[in-house]
């Protein structure tokens, strides 16, 4: 002990004192190793940039100046770690509330914090009340809000108000791609008061929108133009910039415009090709197929049988129950009159409640030294961005959960074919990841999917997957997806000529492997430019697309592209609509039936919105009919409808649930015969 005398006082302040400059010493060294690490991250960033930008120029792809050569797109600075960069606070905060309030607010930051507050408020059980009163109000002779509305004459209430009302989650999605002003004021001033107010909008405005938007053909239009996701434009595409596309005999091309429309799958069309086993089972001499497994085979060894017949719509209707709240509760097969009328082939079951036959257990693909291990794949999303003054665009507020949401719904969309998906990074952080950043606005939205920017978009993305940080991920067989580009009008010229905007696609593919008839001759597996998807920021946005309150779009857009990337087509692929039938159809899937694409059809003969409706209440446990369904044959087909509930399809997003038995198949013997190492290194 050192007591309390002088000499004690005297050690107890000389320790004392020694403690604090040896605490000194330590922050000292220890604020010095954060200070050399920061300096050494910055060095390494620009040493990094510096060389990538050399190696861009040595093959042509950038010009002396950093702008994308060929592209003609343009990547942002590289930052220093002080730099400052702002991000909007979320919305929620006191610090977003401050922003508002104050009177030099940003316009853009006001519509920004205005979408994003729509998107948690306006609910979709307040939409339906206000439709319902809406509409009510019109149909009466005398209105109590001393404005009077008129509806077209002849329009028929009942149906007009049960088709919007069993649209109701859709409805603010559909006012905000129209531009509504009126309807959509009316909706927010709803949200926050609980009542219908028509005092603060203009009476003209609400009239044009009442006429143009509160319609059926109006809404059967939105569907159509809203449920394409990625191309399928006939066209030719290259796939290389024009600096490597010289030094070749030419880049890989897809079918030429006029001879097919978009990507189509390997398929074998040539009958000297087929050889008959017997009745159930037939053994293709190529591999451009998968190969067809014996029914009884397929029973004995809980394989998945790849010889199934088309999905019945029973079938269809019971692979997807686990999507109603209620399951097929009170819902009943069509009467045999009306399946005879559509001209679908009669049951034994036609007018009884819907029971659904026990198929074989779900397994793993096997066949002629093929065998499918079943996966958990890694995905990483690189979310792209542009600097607006020292504001970082767009807005990510909560990128970890954005993206596990995606890969969560994605999931469900897959359980049970032997493939998932585990997030494993969202990069959004552009002092992190200086590839991130673009210049400016235009470039943002140029580095897309987007056939306006056929010498821009592709090449920029493909220079994206090429940056080091994104290249070792793919060489590890883990999915980049791209994120980047928006149709909203806070990132959109709203007029009819901004091409970009108009022709964006929701999803790509950037992945033309083997599985398709027209291959890159350059693709490999883990080779980071021709394996990549990319999807638009709307689809990432909690805000936009990406959450339940719309049908969770973003993983539906994520789950089909990643069906492309993984080895399965659309099922309305084709040179020519409704070609072929079983393994000679386009997407070499036999228990698919042909289709033209549903949204275009349905939207051509008013159906689309009914289709959407079917859906919706399928989903909130209302039990339509299926017999609602037998009108759904785009190709007229004897004895099927169409499989109005296939990812692989282009649909309302509600409808998208299933993938059939078939396409299970193929994506297990694409993996297991394009995507070996990806297989062995996440086996599970």
């Amino acid at each position: 002990m050192i007591g309390d005398g002088p000499k004690a006082k005297r050690l107890r302040k000389a320790a004392i004192i020694a403690g604090g400059t040896l605490l000194m010493l330590a922050l000292v060294i220890i604020a010095g190793f954060f200070i050399s690490k920061s300096m050494r991250l910055s060095l390494s960033m620009r040493q990094h940039a510096t060389q990538r930008s050399a190696q861009l120029q040595a093959d042509g792809s950038l010009d002396a100046s950093g702008a994308a050569a060929v592209t003609g797109v343009r990547r942002g600075v590289i930052l220093d770690v002080g730099a400052s960069v702002r991000q909007w606070p979320e919305l929620s905060s006191r610090e977003a509330l401050q922003l508002l309030n104050d009177p030099g607010a940003d316009d853009l930051m006001t519509a920004m914090y205005t979408w994003a507050n729509d998107t948690v408020h306006i609910t979709e059980e307040l939409t339906e009340a206000l439709l319902r009163r809406l509409l009510q109000q019109m149909n009466e002779d005398e209105p109590d809000s001393g404005q009077v509305m008129f509806l077209p004459r002849g329009t028929n209430m009942t149906e007009l108000t049960g088709m919007f009302v069993s649209l109701a989650r859709d409805v603010l999605a559909y006012l905000r791609d129209s531009r509504s002003i009126a309807l959509l004021r009316l909706l927010r001033d709803f949200a926050r008061r609980g009542a219908m107010s028509m005092s603060d909008v203009d009476p003209d405005v609400l009239q044009a929108e009442v006429t143009q938007l509160l319609n059926v053909s109006r809404l059967n239009q939105w569907y159509g133009s809203t449920s394409k996701k990625d191309t399928v434009e006939t066209q030719t595409r290259p796939w290389r910039t024009a600096a490597t596309a010289a030094a070749t005999q030419g880049p890989p091309q897809l079918l030429l415009g006029g001879a097919a429309a978009g990507r189509r799958m390997l398929s074998v069309s040539q009958a000297t090709q087929l050889a008959r086993a017997d009745t159930n089972a037939r053994h293709l001499l190529a591999t451009a197929s998968i190969p067809v497994i014996r029914t009884d085979q397929a029973v004995k060894q809980l394989a998945i049988p790849t010889a199934s017949d088309l999905l019945t719509l029973q079938d269809m209707v019971c692979a997807v129950q686990s999507f109603s709240p209620t399951g097929l509760k009170g819902m009943l097969m069509p009467s045999a009159a009306e399946m005879t009328s559509a001209g679908v082939d009669d049951t034994a079951d036609a007018g009884k409640a819907i029971t659904c036959r026990l198929h074989p257990k779900v397994g793993t693909f096997h066949h002629d030294g093929v065998r499918f291990k079943p996966v958990v794949i890694p995905v990483v999303f690189h979310c792209q961005r542009f600097m607006q003054g020292d504001v970082l665009q767009p807005p990510i507020w909560n990128p970890q959960e954005a993206g596990q949401n995606l890969i969560d719904i994605t999931n469900k969309f897959y359980e049970g074919t032997g493939i998932q998906f585990k997030l494993q990074e969202v990069r959004s952080d552009v002092k992190k990841h200086p590839y991130l950043l673009l210049s400016t606005l235009d470039d943002w939205q140029s580095c897309t999917g987007n056939p306006s920017q056929e010498t821009a978009g592709f090449p920029c993305l493909q220079e994206t997957a090429k940056f080091p940080e994104v290249a070792e991920l793919a060489e590890k067989h883990v999915v980049n997806v791209l994120i980047g580009g928006s149709q909203t009008p806070m990132f959109c010229n709203t007029t009819a000529s901004d091409a970009v905007c108009t022709t964006l696609y929701y999803g790509y593919t950037g992945s033309i492997g083997p599985w398709f008839t027209q291959a890159s001759a350059t693709w490999r597996e883990g080779l980071s430019e021709e394996n990549w998807i990319v999807m638009t920021w709307d689809f990432f946005a909690p805000e936009v697309a990406n959450s339940k309150r719309f049908w969770d779009g973003g993983a539906v857009t994520l789950a089909h592209e990643l069906g492309h990337y993984l080895g399965v087509m659309h099922t309305h692929e084709g040179a020519e609509p409704c070609e072929g039938e079983g393994l000679d159809k386009a997407d070499a899937v036999p228990d698919t039936p042909v289709n033209r694409q549903v949204e275009q059809w349905a939207a051509e003969n008013n159906l689309a919105a009914s289709l959407a409706s079917w859906c919706s209440d399928f989903r909130n446990g209302k039990q339509p009919q299926p017999k609602d369904l037998l009108q759904y044959n785009s190709c007229k087909m004897d004895g099927t409808t169409d499989n109005v509930f296939n990812l692989m399809s282009y649909l309302p997003n509600a409808c998208n649930m299933m993938l059939s038995p078939n396409q299970v198949a193929r994506l297990q013997w694409a993996v297991a015969t394009f995507r070996p190492k990806m297989m062995a290194a996440y086996a599970v």
